[in-house]
């Protein structure tokens, strides 16, 4: 497989225009995860069960916890899409690297 020096190029510049994208679905990730924490534990608080249990049951049960643990998953998933690409992009930033040192030691 063969890389062009255009295909690095823009693979370089779709690093560097998308940093900060990636930084905020990132952001986005531990903030939703936090949250689902969160609504548990107010959904907890809002129960009227007698044990920690089933308080923990009415909090997992609720739509609100359900709600939170929904953003979670679309968050990790964007983040995670974000993190592939940058992945790719790296990875064909590096093929064109070793090809680009071949084809000079070659040329010696």
């Amino acid at each position: 497989m063969s890389i062009t020096d255009d295909a690095a190029s823009d693979a370089l510049n779709w690093l560097l225009n998308n940093a900060k994208g990636l930084g905020e679905a990132k952001r986005e990730q531990v903030m939703t995860e936090s949250m689902t924490k969160r609504v548990k534990a107010v959904e907890m608080a809002k129960s009227e069960a007698k044990t920690v249990a089933e308080k923990e049951r009415d909090a997992l049960a609720s739509n609100a916890y359900l709600i939170a643990i929904e953003d979670e998953a679309k968050a990790a998933g964007h983040y995670e899409h974000m993190r592939a690409l940058k992945d790719a992009a790296t990875a064909r930033i590096e093929m064109w690297r070793s090809l680009t040192a071949t084809q000079r030691a070659m040329a010696k």
